[in-house]
């Protein structure tokens, strides 16, 4: 847990990941806030070994949030810069979380009216959305390879694709927001084109940096997602040449499909590559338990355990006895 590591291309001073807890802090024109460079310096500082930034919209039509970070635009890519250097001076290594809102925003927010895989509501707070197109999906794969290219040029040691949080790729891969019959719905191969369609081309341009993709199924579950499903899923991002894959829970130790496995051993049985454990991370007995299975290579932890004075020292206690 606390010794260096590398995987693949991605060399980290131990397996503890930050993810983005606290999101859409950045400043109104989508550039890094103070509060954002003190959370994720400080947190660096603390002993992480690779700090995920949380979701950039890589387009203006995908922006969730007025305070959301943005990677679209020159002026972000210098901010951004500055946050990752301040990152790595404190020996933690940096990821880049890529997104796209699809429907999950408004036109008050991006200007336009938002597109989805079908047309969606998400509720009084968005907009109804328009179906994408073929037109669409080449821009939207172009705002993605961009943003990669961004992220290599910010010095970002790796890219993390979010295909979670009810953005554009988690909807696709939901057959509730998804209804189309084409070469974006329908079987599970459908449903992942576009986004096997952007780590594809990514990586033709962005070749050293590894990719990760972050998704999540328990929400789909109740619509149908089984097993079958979810190893069509790895299949498909195993053909873009995924790097990295995160799989969140709601809780880590969860069982899927009606047996007595995690989502991160039904995982593990389809892939070889390192697999990030990530679902209610909260206290050394559940790292513990996790770290049992003998699936992930890292641990994204829950916000209660950065917030504990000492943390990484109060880890090191706990949990060196069992390696």
């Amino acid at each position: 847990m606390f010794d260096p590591v590398t995987l693949d291309q991605l060399s980290l001073r131990n397996r503890i990941v930050l993810s983005p807890f606290i999101e859409y802090q950045a400043q109104r024109d989508g550039t890094v806030s103070h509060q954002m460079m003190d959370y994720y310096v400080a947190l660096a500082r603390e002993g992480v070994g690779l700090v995920t930034i949380e979701s950039a919209y890589v387009a203006q039509q995908g922006r969730a949030h007025v305070n959301q970070l943005g990677i679209n635009t020159e002026r972000h890519l210098e901010s951004i810069a500055k946050l990752v250097e301040a990152i790595k001076a404190e020996g933690a290594a940096v990821a880049i979380r890529l997104a796209h809102a699809g429907a999950r925003t408004s036109e008050l927010i991006i200007g336009e009216q938002p597109i989805g895989p079908s047309i969606i509501n998400f509720g009084k707070d968005f907009d109804v959305c328009r179906e994408f197109d073929e037109g669409d999906v080449e821009e939207i794969v172009l705002f993605f390879v961009h943003a990669a290219e961004r992220a290599e040029e910010a010095g970002a040691d790796m890219i993390e694709i979010n295909g979670a949080q009810q953005y554009l790729l988690d909807q696709c891969l939901s057959n509730r927001y998804n209804n189309r019959y084409d070469d974006y719905g329908g079987a599970i191969e459908q449903r992942m084109h576009l986004s096997v369609s952007i780590i594809k081309e990514i990586r033709k341009r962005v070749a050293r940096m590894p990719i990760c993709y972050l998704f999540s199924i328990h929400d789909k579950l109740e619509d149908g997602f089984n097993d079958e499903d979810l190893r069509g899923m790895i299949k498909s991002l195993a053909s873009a040449k995924v790097d990295l894959y995160h799989p969140v829970s709601i809780h880590v130790l969860n069982k899927f499909f009606e047996t007595d496995e995690t989502l991160i051993e039904w995982v593990g049985k389809t892939t070889r590559k390192p697999i990030i454990a990530e679902g209610n991370i909260k206290s050394p007995q559940i790292l513990k338990e996790t770290m049992g299975l003998r699936r992930a290579q890292l641990y994204a932890l829950d916000r209660v355990l950065f917030t504990r004075p000492n943390w990484y020292s109060f880890l090191q206690k706990k949990i060196a006895p069992i390696q």
